[in-house]
Order: C-alpha cells, then structure tokens, then sequence
C-alpha cells in the first residue's frame, strides 16, 4: 500500500479550526534574481501566492513584498526586511512564497527563520509549491524534508552562481556587456543586449556633468544643479523610458552625489568595460582595488575624451586629497555626539548630523548640525544649520524650563496638601472610603441569608436568582466607587508625585548646568528640527504622568480658590 503524504494539499488551504477561528493577517512574498531561468516571473509569483491567499478562509491579505534581481543567497534583501519590519510591528503573522528556493537559497539562514525566528514570532509559513504549511498539524515531522530542500537550493545556487560568473567573465573578456541594466548614457542595442550604443539623450547629461565639472564646479555643485534644473537622474529616467518599472523611481527625485561622483570616475564612458569591481565577502558586496580590475578596452562607442577623462580624475584626486590632509590634521577625537538617535529633521525625517568645520588644511572643534539631504537638495546649500553651541543652546533652555515646570509642580502639590481644604477633602474621603467598605462586607452576609431562605423554602429558584443577581450588580457597583473615591486619595499621597515618572526624569538633572547626554537620554523621545530652524520636543512620560499630574492641580487649586 503506497503511504499517504502528511502534507498539506497546495489546492485546498487548511481552514482554521471553528472553535479558534483565527484569521491571520498574511502577506505575499516573492523574489526573482538574475540567475532564475525557471522560476516565474515575479508578477506571476505575486498573482499566484495572491490567489491562495484569497481562497484561504483563514488568511487575510495584508501585504505584499518582493525583491527584484536579487539573490536568495542572503537576507539582506529590501523588500524581505521591509516585510520582517512588519511582522515585528505585528502587522504580518501569515507569510506565504511560492515555493521555498523564493524565500532564500541559504539554508542555514532559511532553516533559523523557518525553526527559531518565525516560531518565537507567531508566524505562519507557507510554501505553496512543496505543500508546507507550518500551523498544520500534517506538516508536523517535515522538518528533515524542508531542512532537505534548503540545502539543495543552497548548493544550486552556488553552482549556478559559479556557472554564470564564469559565463560572464568570458563574455566580458570577449567585450560584451553582461550588466542587467546599461550605464547610464548607453542602451543595450536592438537584437544583442551585451552590446552597448549610446543613448543621446542620457549621454548629453553625462556630457552636461563633466564640462561642469571641467569648468570647476564641485561634485556638490552639480548635484544640487541637475536637481535645480529638473534633469531626471539615473533612476527616474529609465523609469520613464520604460526600462525598469519600480514605483520608488516614478516621481522625479533629487540627485545623489555618490550617483554624479560614480559618473565622473566611470571608464564605461572612454568605450571600455570593467569585470571585478566588486567581490562578495561574507554574504556582503566589497569594493576591489582599481589595479585588481579587468577591463576590455574600446567595446563600445566613448561619450567622454580621454583628456578630459584624465582632467576630471585629477580635480577629483585633488579633492581627495584635501580633504585626507583636513583629516590628518585633527589631533583630537571629536567630542561625544550627544544628540545621536534623538535629532532629526521634520521635513524628511532623517537623522541630523554633524560636521566638523574645515577651513583649507585645518578642522575646528566648532560643529554645525545639519539635514545632509535637505541641505544637499538646497537651492543656496543652507539649509537648516546650526551651530553647537547655537542648538545645544536652544536645547537647554527648553528642558530647564520642563525641569522648573516640575520643580513648580512639586512646590504646588506642598501647597495644595497643607491648606485646610485639603484637609477635609481627606476627611471626607476616608468616611467615604469606610462607608463603601462596609456596605460591601454586608453583601456576602445578605447573600448567605438568601441562600438559607432558598434552601429552607421561603424563597422559590425565580426569586433567589433575581436578588441574587441584585447583590452582585451592587457589589459590582461599590467596587468600582471605591475604586474611584481611593484613586483621588491617592493623589493626595505623598508619594503619587514622589512615585511619578515624569517628576523623577525631570528632578535628576534639577542642578545640571549644561546640556549631557545622559539628561536627554533621560527626558527626551525625539526632537525635531523645522526648515525655520524652530524646534519640537516629544518628551518621555509627558502624555501618561504629566497631562494628569497638572491636570489634578489645576482641578486642586480650582476647589481651593
């Protein structure tokens, strides 16, 4: 008799168990590389996890991930961190892939999410393709097969990866290009895609870039002037062309220095080709020396002269050279970076930086504060600085007047609890608080008397029930007025304001004479920077011990006046 399979049919997804009932919030997630041949493309890998999603009674879509062109060797993959951001938030508890070889080809890796990770997490995993579903329980006692499959996609991705670097390192050598998208200022030519012709459209902002930067212009320069003049960089551009279709590129974006430095140091544009610019090292791209690259020359049709080439490669090494020698010259370690992880600008919502101030061969102490990608986007490149001692300035005086606010808070509190009033709110209080005591140590004595009458005879089922509920609704009743009369005592204690969050972040730092580290450790969530240089501070416990901490003295001195 040939043995029944214990996994779970890929046509007819498990149903949650009525009496659970759970719906999981699941996402697609899909991952195409440049070396699938046989995987399906990635819309269709979307369509096809979509479709089980929808016909899933348990599973809700809530999401959908994918990775385009890269490698399921590792896990640094954009859309895959994206989706694991969502499962820790707890927006995502359901993944669901085509098939295993789409979620990852390391299978150490693979085997910690699908074993450790996933399972610590809450998470469902579902691979439709080899029928696994980690919540079913026909699932259970699979995990040699899965571990199995991992390790197979493992080794063939290496080997086909090996396969195809040797194919390209012939190709390359043989002065065809191999790169998936073509260099900015080349398209691929019509009927042979590992030739290069030049694309006049895109070639004449290449142009346009190194005669700006022949005429002087710092990389810096050009940058914030390309964004200025609306000219679409690299990403946008095959956007609009129809060369790639990623969403991220559809608005028209600003221009990134490390994108115009790339073009100004790029042989592609003398007409020759690179192999070996980079090697994977730990799971990880690393750059390798330019003397260790392997170049086939006069491949394809040059945009840039050689003298002007070599013209622009020396403004840049001069550039580079100023700027070791600034670095060469600072003797001392900068001091510590107070504002780490706590400043950020409002505009964009990166994290502020600083910057030693140079001046030709010197570096100062004097540190300005910045948006580095609003400032670099900046008509006249001055956006939203701010000098040390400006900004920690700033700063200072609006924490000490937090810390004076709760310092008056305490002294008012003083107040409130020596004046007569609150004396007899006291008072009053504890007989309110006694005489809620005693009616609720009457009921149990009420409802046992109500039991004899019932067991006895003088009270039918109908009626003990209907008093019997009576008292339990006035138990309930009484509880929560003792509750409430015992919370507003409390708030005459001594120690709801000695015990308050709010009050002993503030009281640490009553005598700090400067801004530190550990003071805005200590208060403050996030600071924010606006354009108008105005500031905004989310403090730490404001909303859940501050608000009603004032809001009971002002309540207090309103009874009192």
């Amino acid at each position: 008799m040939a043995r029944k399979s214990r996994k779970a049919s890929a046509a007819a997804p498990v149903a949650a168990s009525p009496a659970q009932n759970p719906i999981f919030r699941a996402a697609v997630y899909a991952r195409l590389s440049s070396e699938d041949r046989e995987a399906l493309s990635l819309d269709n890998q979307i369509l096809m996890v979509r479709n089980y999603i929808e016909a899933a009674p348990d599973l809700a879509l809530c999401g959908e991930f994918s990775d385009n062109g890269l490698t399921g060797t590792n896990f640094q993959r954009p859309g895959f961190e994206s989706l694991m951001d969502e499962v820790r938030r707890g927006k995502i508890n359901c993944i669901v892939v085509k098939d295993l070889s789409r979620f990852g080809r390391d299978y150490v890796e693979a085997g910690n999410f699908l074993e450790i990770i996933f399972p610590q997490l809450g998470v469902r995993f579902i691979s439709i393709g080899d029928n696994y579903d980690s919540f079913d329980p026909r699932c259970k006692g699979e995990g040699m097969s899965v571990a199995l499959k991992n390790m197979i996609n493992s080794f063939y991705a290496k080997d086909i990866s090996q396969k195809i670097r040797s194919a390209f390192a012939v190709k390359s050598a043989n002065g065809e290009f191999v790169g998936k998208v073509a260099p900015f200022g080349y398209a691929k030519a019509a009927g042979n895609k590992n030739k290069l012709v030049v694309d006049e459209e895109a070639a004449e902002t290449v142009r346009m870039i190194f005669r700006w930067k022949l005429d002087g212009m710092s990389v810096h320069q050009i940058t914030r002037r390309l964004t200025r003049e609306g000219v679409p960089n690299p990403g946008h551009y095959r956007y609009i062309k129809g060369i790639h279709r990623e969403k991220r590129y559809e608005q028209p974006q600003a221009w990134d220095v490390t994108v115009v430095k790339d073009i100004l140091e790029n042989i592609v544009y003398l007409g020759h080709l690179a192999m070996g610019k980079t090697r994977t090292v730990g799971g990880k791209q690393r750059a390798v020396p330019k003397e260790e690259w392997k170049i086939t020359e006069n491949t394809h049709p040059a945009i840039i002269s050689q003298a002007d080439f070599d013209v622009v490669a020396e403004q840049l090494r001069q550039a580079r050279d100023k700027h070791d020698a600034c670095n060469r010259h600072q003797r001392e370690p900068l001091p510590e970076y107070i504002l780490e992880g706590l400043a950020f600008c409002a505009d964009c919502g990166r994290a502020y930086r600083r910057i030693p101030n140079t001046h030709r061969d010197k570096v100062t102490y004097r540190l300005t504060y910045i948006c580095s990608h609003c400032n670099a986007n900046s008509p006249k490149y001055t956006y939203q600085h701010f000098r040390q001692d400006e900004l920690y300035s700033k700063l200072y005086a609006i924490l000490r007047k937090e810390i004076e606010l709760c310092s008056e808070a305490r002294k008012r509190m003083a107040e409130i609890k020596a004046s007569p009033i609150t004396k007899r709110r006291e008072n009053e209080q504890a007989a309110e608080i006694r005489r809620i005591q005693e009616q609720l140590d009457r009921i149990p004595v009420r409802k046992r008397k109500l039991y004899d009458n019932f067991c006895s005879g003088i009270l039918d089922e109908s009626d003990y029930r209907l008093f019997n509920q009576r008292y339990d609704r006035e138990k309930e009743a009484l509880a929560a007025e003792l509750a409430a009369v015992t919370s507003e005592a409390e708030k005459l204690e001594p120690a709801y304001i000695d015990n308050n969050p709010w009050v002993a972040a503030m009281e640490r730092f009553m005598d700090e004479k400067e801004l530190t580290r550990e003071m805005l450790v200590a208060m403050v969530e996030r600071i924010e920077v606006e354009a108008n240089r105005n500031i905004h501070i989310k403090f730490r416990f404001s909303d859940e011990y501050k608000k009603p901490l004032l809001a009971f003295l002002e309540e207090s001195e309103a009874v009192s006046a």
